[in-house]
């Protein structure tokens, strides 16, 4: 007697194929841990030289630098407050008071774009911030 032939069906092929077929390889995590490591070391390398550093070292306190370098950029004064009444008096009688602070800010009205101002101080040098 004789052996018997198995038939070769398209079921069959595709079974021989995946037995075949390697599985596919696991991806390292290795670079991706060394630059995690890498990145925890840059970053306490960091904090400990800054906690190092004394006061004088760091620089001048910010305070001082901005009290020593700072210049009004508008140079003309803010109308009387007697010329207005109610809340645009009260503004205009702030605006003279501390126009350091308002010289530095800039206008919510875009005054800048459209008027040519220099900041909010320069609103207050003519009736433009009554209105």
């Amino acid at each position: 007697m004789g052996k018997k032939k198995k038939k070769r069906t398209a079921k069959n092929r595709a079974a021989k194929r995946m037995q075949t077929v390697p599985a596919p390889k696991k991806k390292s995590r290795l670079p991706l841990l060394a630059m995690m490591a890498g990145g925890v070391l840059v970053l306490l390398g960091a904090y400990f030289l800054y906690q190092g550093q004394t006061p004088e070292a760091a620089g001048p306190e910010p305070s001082k630098v901005q009290k020593a370098n700072y210049s009004l950029r508008e140079t003309r004064p803010t109308l009387s407050p007697e010329r207005f009444s109610g809340k645009t008096q009260s503004a205009y009688t702030i605006a003279r008071e501390i126009p350091q602070v308002l010289d530095g800010l800039y206008c919510y009205c875009r005054c800048r774009e459209n008027f040519g101002h220099k900041n909010l101080l320069t609103c207050f040098t003519s009736t433009h911030a009554s209105t």
